[in-house]
This record gives structure tokens, C-alpha cells and sequence, in this order.
């Protein structure tokens, strides 16, 4: 990782865990360098005597992020394993809103959660499944459980809410805290699609027509019973 600055001044009274704790706290997808300096009282110099980079400092928030994940289910069987992996992902981009794309979006996110995953795929062999298998249901269903948080993230938001690319954000100042203040008066996703969806003569089947379950779950666990017997038939 290329660093981006030098350390100057006396010996920062913070630490690299306190770093990725401002920058957590401001957004995994959104946070700066300047926001988290802001965040801590320090110039942005004084962050490069505990980070090397933006990328640096990601790459040690998904680290952490990835810490939290529990995807090692002892007495259960495969089925249960993947409905409690799938849980147990949801659950984490739940709590950290704007990871799903930040995984989506940085080509080597997904590899700090190699050892979660390599427990998980571990799991279901333990149980049963070919170990080849186990890692294209682990790849299914997290390109499931992510794509259909990304989604559900846009509807939750209002629509003038482009996604930012990480990092994007934070670096407006004035022109940033106008648009978040006209936030409350636009309407979310769901609301326009609904309004769409509204207006057209030839109406989507049931199961696609926008409703509250587009702000929860949608379909989430539908889908992964679906991947389930689709698994259980190929045995």
C-alpha cells in the first residue's frame, strides 16, 4: 500500500485501533482521512504514524468488521450451517450500513474475510458437503445475502443518495451538510419505485411489486431455501 503522507510532530496519543474506531464510526464507505482526523482533533498528517493509506486504513476496518463474524455452527447440519452463515452475514451488514458495497466495489475487500470464510466452508464439509460444493454454496449465497442488502440499502435511502464510492464522501463540507439537511424531504427509494410501479398498465407479478419487505429482508430467506433444496436435489 502506497503511502500517501509523512508522519510529522510528537508521538500521536492514539492508537491504530482508534483510527479504525473514528473511521467505523463515520461509515465504512464513507469516511476520509480529513473526517477522521476531524473526528480525533489531530491534523491529517499525525493519522501516517498509525496508517499508511485510506486503502490501509480500509483494509484494518474490514479486518475488525470481519472479526465479528460468526460463522462456525457446532451441532448442526449443513442446511442449519448455511441458514446461520447467511444470518450471521446480514447481521454484520446490517450493523455496518454501506459494507456491501464497499465489498462489491473494492476487488480485494472480500479477501479479509478469509478466515471467516475458510471456518464457514470448513463447517460444511465437517457435515457432509463435497468440499468443492461447500465453496460454491458459501460463494452463492454471500453474492446472495450482499447483493439483496445493496439493494435494500438504496431503498432504505433517499433517492437523491447516489452511492458514493468509498471515500467519496467527507470532502464537501458545506455543499455536503446542505444536501444531508434536504435529506428529510425526498422521498426513498421505495417510495419512488412504488410511485413507478404505480403508473405502469402492465403490472409486475406479485412477488416483484414493491412493498415494506423491499426495506427488511424482501426475500432473503425464500431464497436461501431455495439454494438449500437445490443442493439437497444435486446429492
Amino acid at each position: 500500500m502506497t503511502r500517501l503522507g509523512n508522519p510529522t510532530g510528537p508521538k500521536p496519543r492514539f492508537s491504530r485501533a482508534d483510527v479504525v474506531e473514528a473511521a467505523l464510526a463515520l461509515g465504512i464507505a464513507d469516511f476520509t482521512l480529513t473526517a477522521v482526523a476531524g473526528r480525533l482533533g489531530v491534523a491529517v498528517s499525525g493519522l501516517y504514524r498509525t496508517i499508511s493509506s485510506r486503502e490501509d486504513l480500509l483494509a484494518a476496518c474490514l479486518e475488525r468488521v470481519a472479526t465479528q463474524m460468526d460463522l462456525a455452527h457446532p451441532g448442526t447440519t449443513w442446511q442449519d450451517a448455511i441458514r446461520a452463515h447467511a444470518e450471521s452475514m446480514w447481521n454484520l451488514l446490517e450493523q455496518y450500513p454501506g459494507l456491501a458495497g464497499v465489498v462489491v466495489s473494492v476487488p480485494w475487500a472480500h479477501q479479509l474475510f478469509a478466515g471467516p470464510f475458510a471456518q464457514a466452508h470448513q463447517s460444511l464439509v465437517d457435515r457432509g458437503l463435497d468440499p468443492e460444493d461447500a465453496g460454491v454454496v458459501l460463494d452463492f449465497v454471500g453474492d446472495t445475502v450482499i447483493t439483496m442488502h445493496a439493494q435494500i440499502e438504496v431503498m432504505r435511502s433517499p433517492i437523491d443518495q447516489a452511492a458514493p464510492s468509498p471515500g467519496a464522501a467527507g470532502e464537501r463540507g458545506g455543499d455536503d451538510q446542505e444536501r444531508q439537511a434536504n435529506r428529510a424531504n425526498r422521498p426513498t427509494g421505495l417510495e419512488e419505485a412504488s410511485r413507478f410501479a404505480s403508473t405502469r398498465t402492465r403490472p409486475m407479478p406479485a412477488v416483484l411489486t414493491p412493498d415494506e419487505s423491499w426495506i427488511q429482508r424482501g426475500g432473503l430467506d425464500r431464497k436461501i431455501e431455495i439454494i438449500i433444496r437445490g443442493v439437497e436435489a444435486s446429492r
